[in-house]
């Protein structure tokens, strides 16, 4: 049975347990019993290292924060907190693999109180540390494939990992944009609905765009650009088909048919790999892979391998190197277009690379001889 008692935002001291696979809710007035789990949820949100708090300040946020607490008065709960000594000086958890979560105790000069000093505290450790939630946040914030109501509620879960002064050392990142989010907002479902029909070995409906309803058997789901994939085997044919699932509708499992093995489809035999198959279809489009060797100059070398799948690259003169990349060529051409002045293609596996690009050279010129004509 374990307590839930960080992860609650009620402004009542309702904590709940997990007892038997049911959520049970405990009594919102507190026993003697439960003050130790207020105290822990108090310094979960309000305490860090750098932002420590006294026994005062517990007692303020177990007042204003919870009721019974407040109708008990100062004296009395003042007392109450200091009773559990014993607690905040021997408890320990063990997070994960042996990580201890333990309160922490500092003693720090204060000239008003008797002694001349104040005992602080706070927890040593937590599940995550600001900057792995910053990094989980962020990873949210501009996943592609997460709709924009699904990634705000992921992301306000997720920041109750985290205590109130998350973010403060990352004020000054500002968000001016996100990438394009899908418009799917029943993602997750589908992903759910996708996994089960693979586990259970039976093939799914969906409708997609303008080829209606299909039935495929699903044998694996991929992500190739922030974008999710299915890989299957769609009714009718016999090699694999792959569809983006945010573009998918109406994803259904078949209650019985189970469809084709991977092995009786073409093309299929026991060495296949799905990166192989990621490899034979750059950005998961359904053009052959066709291989150039760029000369680019250096200050761009950068931007190629970041669009690119490249497989060598070599240094031929001070600021010029020779790449190899493996792309379509739709992608290859409507990239190096608006980059011709600096990076130029010196051989190819598809020679018709070089004609698509004079063709699409062509069109420009005509375009803007043709405007500067009108004008």
């Amino acid at each position: 049975m374990a307590p839930l008692f960080f992860l609650h935002k009620r402004k009542e001291a309702a904590v709940f347990w997990w007892r038997e696979g049911r959520r049970t809710q405990m009594g919102r007035t507190t026993s003697k019993k439960m003050i130790p789990l207020l105290l822990l949820r108090i310094l979960w949100i309000h305490a860090d290292k750098d932002h420590m708090i006294s026994m005062e300040y517990i007692c303020d946020r177990l007042e204003d924060e919870f009721e019974s607490e407040r109708r008990m008065g100062r004296p009395a709960l003042r007392k109450l907190v200091s009773s559990n000594n014993l607690f905040f000086h021997e408890t320990q958890w063990c997070l994960n693999e042996g990580e201890e979560l333990q309160i922490c105790e500092k003693a720090i000069a204060n000239p008003e109180q008797p002694g001349g000093y104040i005992k602080v505290y706070c927890l040593n450790d937590r599940l995550f540390s600001d900057t792995e939630i910053r990094m989980l946040h962020d990873s949210i914030l501009f996943s592609p494939g997460v709709d924009d109501e699904c990634a705000s509620r992921i992301l306000d879960k997720l920041k109750r990992c985290a205590g109130k002064y998350f973010g403060s050392w990352f004020e000054y990142v500002k968000y001016r944009e996100t990438f394009k989010r899908c418009q799917c907002e029943r993602l997750f479902q589908y992903l759910m609905e996708i996994g089960k029909a693979i586990k259970k070995i039976r093939k799914i409906t969906f409708r997609y765009r303008k080829n209606g309803k299909l039935s495929d058997r699903a044998y694996f789901m991929v992500i190739s650009g922030g974008w999710y994939y299915l890989i299957c085997n769609t009714a009718g044919k016999d090699n694999l088909s792959h569809y983006r699932i945010d573009r998918m509708q109406q994803v259904a499992m078949h209650p019985m048919e189970q469809g084709k093995c991977m092995s009786q489809l073409e093309g299929v035999d026991s060495s296949f790999e799905i990166s192989r198959y990621m490899e034979e279809h750059p950005r998961m489009s359904y053009e052959k892979p066709v291989s150039a060797t760029l000369m680019v100059e250096e200050y761009l070398v950068e931007a190629v391998e970041t669009e690119f799948r490249t497989t060598s690259k070599i240094k031929t003169q001070e600021h010029l190197f020779r790449i190899r990349i493996i792309s379509t060529k739709t992608a290859i051409c409507n990239w190096i277009i608006n980059l011709s002045e600096h990076i130029k293609i010196e051989t190819t596996s598809d020679p018709t690379i070089i004609d698509q690009l004079c063709q699409k050279a062509q069109c420009i010129i005509e375009n803007y001889q043709k405007t500067n004509k009108i004008t």
